[in-house]
């Protein structure tokens, strides 16, 4: 189950994918005409930032170089790679991007050049311009179009007629691992100090498999106060700190999310988690038999969430720390 979920995260189409700049940014190149599309994630997807500009599925081209295509092409018109996005890929990208008190921004940021209105065929022209509205295929039964209401930032799903033409914008897979600076051979390196932390998938979400150690700054932060212990089990935050120790993309799990971590407890490594133990003031807990680490959950004032995993009882608990012990952080991807 985790290979495969592994697999599916890591899906991208690594022939006309690319990442640009330091900040990840997901490209498409066509191979049939060299064309480069950027992509706008959402949800598990990557949507063309640009509208298909593939002429030789266009029915017809306006004076603008936007190609407008009829419902008997869509299917053959995105690039090997991609596909026409369905009802319910539309849907998932409204809720998330256009659904906002910036929808409106948002949708003509979407839309940015690309030709509004719809070719009509009944009338050889393009009609609804003025009204901002813009047109994009729906993949599934029938002739199905959404189409995007710019100056009120809506939605609508609408039917058009078989010789009617409307854009296309084509959606691929998201590397959720690249977008992550995670590399192939699953290290992350945390920009902020070129720090590198083993992940994996658990729980259908991707966590660090080591102890966060940004910031070490005092012996103070380490078990037993030897900053050589930092390096082999990270350090110690309390709770405010934990709250704002994971680096951008990155949080610190809730109750949820640990109980999704540990429900395989099959295949726990209770060496790398039992150990480090916990700062409680000028003592410390059994650095060799146990780790503990935040949650974010808090219920009771000046306390929140913390687990413990015990290795020599290969036990875990889950107790209410103060908030000025210290305990490990564990990250995971948001």
């Amino acid at each position: 189950m985790l290979d495969e979920l592994r697999r599916v995260l890591c899906a991208a189409v690594f022939l006309t994918v690319s990442v640009v700049s330091q900040n990840y940014a997901a490209e498409f190149k066509d191979l049939r005409d060299g064309r480069v599309y950027r992509g706008v994630p959402a949800g598990s997807l990557n949507w063309f930032k640009q509208s298909l500009k593939y002429s030789k599925t266009a029915f017809i081209t306006d004076e603008d170089g936007f190609p407008f295509y009829r419902s008997d092409h869509w299917q053959a018109s995105c690039p090997e790679g991609s596909q026409l996005p369905d009802e319910t890929d539309w849907d998932e990208l409204v809720e998330e991007k256009f659904s906002g008190p910036d929808k409106v921004q948002n949708m003509n940021e979407f839309v940015g050049n690309s030709s509004l209105g719809f070719y009509k065929f009944e009338f050889d022209e393009v009609v609804n311009k003025r009204k901002g509205y813009a047109y994009f295929a729906v993949r599934g039964p029938g002739n199905r179009a959404i189409r995007f209401e710019t100056k009120r930032g809506t939605t609508k799903f609408v039917d058009i007629e078989d010789a009617d033409a409307v854009q296309i914008r084509c959606v691929f897979g998201r590397d959720q691992f690249a977008e992550k600076n995670i590399s192939k051979d699953m290290i992350f390196t945390d920009k902020r100090d070129n720090k590198k932390y083993k992940v994996d998938v658990r729980g259908g979400k991707i966590w660090m498999m080591t102890n966060l150690a940004f910031s070490v700054t005092s012996e103070k932060q380490c078990y037993l106060d030897d900053r050589a212990y930092c390096e082999k089990f990270g350090r110690y935050y309390t709770y405010e700190d934990a709250l704002k120790a994971c680096p951008e993309g990155w949080h610190l799990p809730d109750d949820a999310e640990w109980r999704d971590f540990q429900k395989d407890r099959a295949t726990l490594n209770w060496d790398n988690l039992g150990q480090g133990g916990c700062q409680d003031w000028d003592n410390f807990c059994d650095g060799m038999n146990s780790g503990h680490y935040w949650s974010r959950t808090s219920i009771q004032p000046n306390t929140a969430r913390s687990w413990e995993f015990n290795r020599a009882d290969k036990d875990i608990e889950r107790t209410d720390a103060s908030v000025h012990k210290g305990l490990y952080v564990r990250c995971v991807a948001n």
